[in-house]
């Protein structure tokens, strides 16, 4: 059931929207269900995840990047821009850095008197920069474990100094 009604893809400025139908109703349905918010908050806590990445990427770059936005989430293409180990290392990490981030500063914020929302913002934001930093492609801990060995593959070839 393709077609101009359901298409499979929709571009809007920066992002694109990957089966937008299923991925609306999945997310419709998911959060009528939410009785506890906690699913809110999760969702809140990966988009500024994502909002790291973006951020970086227009520091270095210029441009705002590519996002894929699909029923599994947000995703930062990087499909055609090279990357050397080090800039892929800031693009990798600004994520779970500003995960941990908001978890530091809410920390701090919170701690005299830490309520169950602010309890379950700090969960989810720690949880999503750990989940992130797994070295398993395509998350954040794989990019980070790649620009280390592309780096040292690198000092290794030149020799010593």
């Amino acid at each position: 059931m393709r077609g101009p009604l359901f298409p499979r893809q929709l571009r809007a400025g920066p992002f694109l929207f990957r089966d937008p139908l299923p991925g609306c109703c999945a997310l419709y349905l998911l959060l009528r269900l939410d009785g506890s918010g906690f699913l809110r908050l999760g969702l809140l806590a990966a988009a500024l995840h994502e909002l790291g990445h973006i951020l970086v990427f227009l520091l270095l770059f210029g441009r705002l990047p590519v996002v894929e936005v699909t029923a599994l989430g947000l995703c930062m293409q990087t499909r055609g821009v090279r990357l050397a180990p080090g800039r892929r290392f800031l693009l990798a990490a600004a994520g779970p850095g500003m995960n941990a981030l908001l978890a530091g500063v809410w920390y701090a914020r919170a701690s005299a008197r830490l309520t169950v929302w602010d309890a379950a913002f700090l969960a989810a934001n720690v949880l999503t920069g750990a989940f992130n930093l797994l070295p398993v492609p395509p998350l954040d801990g794989a990019q980070i474990l790649r620009a280390v060995w592309e780096a040292a593959a690198g000092r290794l070839q030149s020799g010593p100094k």
